[in-house]
């Protein structure tokens, strides 16, 4: 969690570990954010998680030598 912006990490608090169980649009409707927006964010945040798990292998394509 340590690699997630403040924005990341309290979305996926929100999500996944609160105790509430709240729907994603009421938690983007607190936050202030768009739905949209909101799962941007969240797949961002999943994404950086699986990285750091080992879990995802991410190819930056500007690397690549041919």
């Amino acid at each position: 969690m340590s690699k997630l912006s403040s924005t990341e990490r309290e979305v996926i608090e929100r999500s996944y570990l609160d105790d509430e169980g709240e729907y994603d649009f009421i938690s983007c409707g607190k936050m202030g954010i768009t739905d949209r927006k909101f799962r941007y964010i969240k797949a961002g945040a999943i994404s950086i998680l699986a990285a750091a798990m080992g879990l995802e292998v991410i190819i930056d394509t500007d690397d690549v030598v041919v």
